[in-house]
């Protein structure tokens, strides 16, 4: 597949998230974040382990270790998801996650050593009102929000971190170690907690093997084929899709309800995130 066609199947991707942060959100009302975590992503890394043994067992120590580092920033950004999602709804969730694309080239500039524009610079204060238009409760910020806030900032430094490792490691092998490493980590901070949740219900089975095989499984495969060749901006930008498929799932399915002031402050996130990126891609397609 060309790096056009690998980008279109991320897109698809962030409409399953957009929706999994509905089933997520209902099915911490039955087990613990850590517990969830823990049966997603072990899921996703035996659907990887059976789709491709031979590869996955003969993978080098670097991408053991490339797969490992990249584990561990993403088990931060999704125990800080998950967690948040107790204390905030889908939609506020999906919104403030997007936020992953203005921290981005923070880091692209860190790692990468790529400086971000000027229009960055504006997407980034546009999209800092529009998360406080949308989270402020009178003169409170909820935990929820807080904690889903520290999501995007190790989402995008995961995005970072992929797009350096992934020209040097097959993208099965990486998005295999990332996802067990997740899942590891995931279980140890369930017992952690005093053991690990069993599902009671047949909803949270059913989204617990969705979101592991599809949304876990296949979309960081998707995702790590796509930057082989996509810039941390472009992806990022791409990415910027889920808090909109978020909160239109969230409406929907979640009966979420915001009031004017929030879908202002829902669309001003939405206009930073295009902001901060748009002229980039355009300019150097591929490239920042």
């Amino acid at each position: 597949m060309s790096a056009s066609l690998w980008s279109l199947a991320l897109v698809g991707i962030t409409v399953l998230w957009g929706w999994s942060f509905v089933a997520i959100h209902f099915a911490l009302s039955e087990i613990s974040a850590a517990s969830f975590n823990a049966y997603r992503f072990l899921t996703g890394a035996t659907v990887l382990l059976l789709f491709a043994p031979k590869k996955i067992l003969r993978m080098t120590r670097l991408g053991a270790l490339y797969g490992a580092v990249a584990g561990i920033v993403l088990f931060f950004a999704f125990a800080f998801q998950t967690s948040g999602l107790r204390w905030t709804s889908a939609s506020n969730a999906s919104f403030i996650t997007g936020l992953a694309i203005v921290f981005t080239p923070v880091f692209s500039l860190i790692i990468l050593k790529l400086r971000p524009t000027r229009k960055q610079a504006t997407g980034a204060v546009i999209a800092t009102v529009g998360l406080a238009l949308l989270t402020l409760k009178g003169i409170r910020i909820h935990l929820g929000d807080l904690l889903v806030l520290a999501c995007a900032v190790f989402t995008a430094l995961h995005i970072v971190i992929l797009s350096k490792y992934s020209k040097d490691v097959d993208a099965l092998v990486l998005a295999f170690v990332q996802v067990l490493v997740v899942g590891l980590l995931s279980l140890l901070w369930s017992y952690g907690e005093g053991g690990i949740e069993m599902p009671r219900t047949a909803e949270v089975l059913w989204a617990i093997g969705v979101i592991g095989a599809a949304g876990t499984a296949l979309a960081y495969f998707v995702q790590t084929k796509a930057q082989v060749q996509a810039s941390p901006s472009s992806i990022a930008l791409i990415l910027v899709l889920e808090p909109v498929f978020g909160g239109l799932f969230g409406y929907w399915l979640g009966g979420d309800r915001l009031g004017v002031v929030n879908v202002l402050g829902a669309c001003l996130i939405v206009l930073g995130m295009v902001v901060a990126e748009w002229r980039s891609v355009r300019r150097k397609p591929g490239s920042d």
